[in-house]
């Protein structure tokens, strides 16, 4: 990329030329890649009843972002005190689900357990492991997602 426009880097990813040449190779991956970066694209995940009426459609959104297991944005708004808590939970639930390491937060949790579900929709109880150390009700769908990460759909 740097060859063809040359600019450094940090400069394609405000360029739209750049975005356009994305735009024409792949309509999908370049929105996934031009959303990657933004952090209100996070925040749509975390606070999931603003922005999502049903589970399919925020998984479809959802797995994209999780496949290629980039924990540490997860990790930094866990520990965001701007963010509401049920956004921090599931943050630190998305951080310790995708790197397999326990996250201590600054709050009490069971203060806040059994109040909030990974997706707002969901209210069943079949948490996994991670979703009941953070208090939420439920988590990621395993097999859904194992799914996703094997074949790109459901």
């Amino acid at each position: 990329m740097k060859e063809f426009f040359g600019e450094d880097l940090e400069f394609l990813k405000t360029n739209e030329n750049l975005k356009n040449l994305l735009d024409n190779l792949c309509p999908n991956r370049a929105k996934y890649l031009m959303q990657k970066a933004n952090k209100q694209t996070f925040l749509r995940f975390l606070e999931n009843e603003k922005y999502f009426d049903a589970l399919r459609d925020f998984e479809r959104e959802l797995y994209p972002l999780l496949v290629d297991r980039d924990t540490s944005i997860w990790k930094k708004l866990a520990n965001d005190e701007t963010l509401s808590i049920q956004a921090r939970l599931r943050s630190a639930y998305l951080y310790t689900y995708l790197s397999k390491k326990q996250l201590k937060l600054d709050f009490d949790i069971e203060k806040y357990k059994d109040q909030f579900s990974f997706y707002h929709g969901n209210r069943c109880k079949d948490g996994d492991g991670y979703a009941r150390m953070f208090g939420l009700k439920n988590g990621i769908n395993n097999m859904r997602f194992n799914q996703f990460k094997s074949t790109g759909s459901f």
